[in-house]
């Protein structure tokens, strides 16, 4: 089950949960009406890491920034 919401495809958020950009993969699953992605965040030279987070804590870069 889908639930729209903000969150594109491929765009840069900041990941309040863990205080870094993070990269919008797709979403995967709704727990508890929530809708759940899974995000890629860069740790170094090639290395990256996917995590699973809520759609409430992505938040946009131009809106963190400003």
């Amino acid at each position: 089950m889908k639930i729209t919401t903000s969150v594109k495809h491929g765009a840069e958020y900041l990941c309040v949960k863990i205080g870094e950009v993070v990269t919008a993969i797709e979403q995967v699953a709704v727990v508890k009406g929530l809708p759940m992605w899974e995000v890629e965040r860069k740790l170094g030279v090639g290395v990256r890491k996917r995590l699973i987070v809520p759609a409430r804590s992505l938040r946009p870069i131009q809106a963190a920034i400003a």
